[in-house]
């Protein structure tokens, strides 16, 4: 979360009603019942359909808690404006069944997913030697920069669509996108999505997620089902779970 994201949250503050509560209760039995499955693998069908119905649930969590809270999400399905983020806190399990889908669904893509993937990692660390040219230069103590936080919003900026839209601008793999993407919503105007506008304080994206308790659940299957430790960028893991790591 960038630092105007914080300052967003804190400004927005949207509490979750009544209303939402029996389904986030609901959202936390069906992640037990993940947890506590006896999976041997995060593609076994038991688990995707249980996982499935968590992201149907979420779903209605979120419209309730909007809809309760009096306030509008402006997302649309033609924008993808936020699509040019680079993904960060993706779920092992989530990136390997989104490299299923895309043999399953996209075969033919494969190769070019892969290798736009590889190059925007490529990328991110250019840009990752520049941001740390640049910050030697600055007395941090003073300035205070959030170096990780520089480096995603100046990849932002250089408008690098993720490999996974299709030719229409839409997310090819909607169904099973993960828990990071779903969780950001816009609260004003979706143009103000638009990569120049994202150090501008006026603009209401909110990261509306699930609560604590949630969360925790998550990672410990995130952690179960890891094959790739301390990756979860979503750009970065794609190509190794579709074709193994790279030497």
């Amino acid at each position: 979360m960038s630092d105007t994201e914080k300052n967003l949250q804190a400004k927005v503050n949207i509490s979750v009603p009544d209303e939402a509560i029996p389904v986030h209760r609901e959202i936390v039995k069906r992640l037990k019942l993940l947890e506590g499955g006896n999976f041997n693998s995060c593609l076994d069908s038991g688990f995707i359909s249980l996982l499935n119905g968590v992201y149907e649930l979420f779903q209605i969590f979120q419209k309730t808690v909007l809809e309760k809270s009096s306030i509008n999400c402006c997302c649309s399905v033609s924008c993808a404006m936020c699509c040019n983020h680079w993904v960060e806190d993706v779920n092992s399990f989530e990136a390997e069944i989104i490299a299923d889908y895309i043999r399953k669904n996209r075969p033919r893509d494969i190769e070019k997913i892969i290798n736009t993937c590889m190059d925007d990692c490529k990328e991110l660390e250019r840009l990752d030697n520049l941001v740390q040219n640049q910050l030697s230069l600055i007395d941090q103590k003073k300035e205070r920069i959030d170096e990780i936080d520089l480096l995603l919003s100046v990849y932002y900026q250089m408008k690098r669509p993720c490999p996974l839209l299709d030719h229409n601008s839409r997310c090819s793999v909607y169904p099973v996108r993960p828990f990071t993407c779903r969780i950001y919503v816009n609260l004003s105007d979706p143009s103000g999505c638009s990569p120049e506008y994202i150090n501008d304080g006026e603009v209401n994206t909110y990261l509306l997620d699930l609560e604590e308790n949630a969360n925790e659940i998550l990672d410990r299957l995130h952690f179960r089902f890891m094959k790739y430790e301390g990756d979860t960028g979503l750009r970065s893991l794609l190509p190794k779970y579709l074709e193994g790591p790279r030497n």
